[in-house]
């Protein structure tokens, strides 16, 4: 974990951090069955919608020190999914996050 302390200000992001543990623990059955459905908090989730909050989770982790390199690279093998999302995953923020993690 980051040595830096914590303030108020990171309070949001760490609160949405637990949200995105739970929830992505919730549905994690989708990892290991990509096209089943899963219905949680009133939702239905789909794997693309794992790959997304892994995602949210990854930024979010990262200036907190929190461990990542499992998300990068599970993140790194789903290039289509986030491309759907329009989310970049260049290949050089991944290699830095993997040696740095």
């Amino acid at each position: 974990m980051n040595k830096q302390p914590i303030c108020a200000e990171d309070l949001p992001r760490l609160i949405r951090l637990q949200a995105l543990c739970k929830t992505m623990n919730a549905i994690e059955h989708l990892a290991n069955s990509k096209q089943d459905k899963v219905v949680y908090a009133g939702r239905i989730w789909r794997y693309g919608d794992l790959v997304y909050l892994g995602y949210e989770y990854y930024v979010l982790a990262i200036p907190y020190g929190l461990k990542v390199d499992n998300f990068c690279k599970w993140l790194a093998a789903e290039q289509a999914i986030l491309k759907q999302f329009n989310l970049a995953w260049p290949v050089a923020t991944l290699t830095a996050a993997t040696v740095e993690a």
